[in-house]
């Protein structure tokens, strides 16, 4: 199967796999660029949990391409709910506080 027909093919497994790989690459330009700027220069103080947080914003990109633009809406809902999964996973467990439910 070429990239173009996966990436154009409207399904649950690729939004998923989209939603989990693209961060991934993504972690591995951001998070060596902050700990660059940090060293660089002394008044930036980033943390590498709030990197990883910048790491989502092209899942979010990818989403609204999908769901808008392509109309593929399977994979543009597997890649929000993956993103969702990964935003409370970043609040439970790399943040430290989990959220409190109102009720």
């Amino acid at each position: 199967m070429s990239i173009t027909r996966f990436l154009k093919s409207d399904n649950i497994i690729n939004g998923i796999l989209l939603g989990l790989v693209i961060p991934l690459l993504t972690a591995l330009i951001v998070i060596p660029a902050g700990r660059l700027a940090m060293s660089v220069s002394e008044n930036l103080s980033f943390f590498d949990s709030a990197l990883f947080l910048l790491c989502l914003i092209p899942n979010l990109l990818l989403m609204r391409y999908y769901l808008v633009r392509a109309k593929l809406e399977k994979t543009g809902k597997s890649i929000l709910g993956v993103t969702v999964i990964l935003i409370l996973l970043f609040f439970i467990f790399v943040h430290g506080h989990p959220f409190n439910l109102p009720f």
